[in-house]
């Protein structure tokens, strides 16, 4: 048991007889140095510590998180710029009654929603002569020049009543006559 443990690992065939090159015991001129400076190592051109790239990474994040919510805030600001547009045109123009009775389904952003009509109104819809725009969560019928207008500034609004009737399957037409 007297062999070391470099003896017993040559005896096994696993470690080489000759030293290391580069290994800090064989290099000349070397005995327990420190390097002059902070205690850091000095990196070789192109490397970086990891506490530079900790701090690069950080860095990028935050733009990235700043660009995010900058964009954001616009997105808000411009859907803001349309509503007040939109609410502008609809305003003096809303043709929705409170006496209405009449349920009127239609498909809105794959949903189908419901609007209460009268029985003139449920024919100008019919007709096209009135329309459904979407504002704020509430939906308002008008005439077809408020819709035109409407239209301009944002198709989104617009619930686009002739789209619902296309939809239907050929093979099994929906009646006209019912009633949701």
């Amino acid at each position: 048991m007297g062999d070391s443990l470099q003896d017993q690992l040559l005896a096994l065939g696993l470690a080489s007889s000759q030293p290391r090159r580069g290994s800090k015991k064989n290099r000349p001129g070397r005995k327990n140095e420190k390097r002059a400076g902070d205690g850091k190592e000095t990196r070789t051109r192109g490397e970086l510590s990891l506490d530079q790239a900790y701090a690069l990474r950080q860095r990028e994040e935050r733009r990235q998180a700043q660009r995010a919510r900058q964009q954001k805030q616009e997105e808000v600001r411009r859907r803001r710029e349309v509503n007040k547009a939109i609410h502008e045109i609809v305003a003096p123009r809303r043709q929705n009654s409170d006496d209405a009775n009449i349920p009127r389904n239609f498909l809105f952003n794959g949903r189908i929603r419901k609007i209460y009509v009268t029985a003139e109104q449920q024919q100008a819809l019919s007709g096209g002569q009135l329309g459904i725009v979407y504002l704020s969560g509430s939906y308002h019928l008008l005439d077809t020049e408020a819709l035109a207008a409407v239209r301009q500034i944002s198709k989104d609004h617009i619930v686009d009543l002739a789209r619902d009737s296309s939809a239907d399957d050929p093979e099994y037409p929906v009646p006209d006559d019912l009633v949701w």
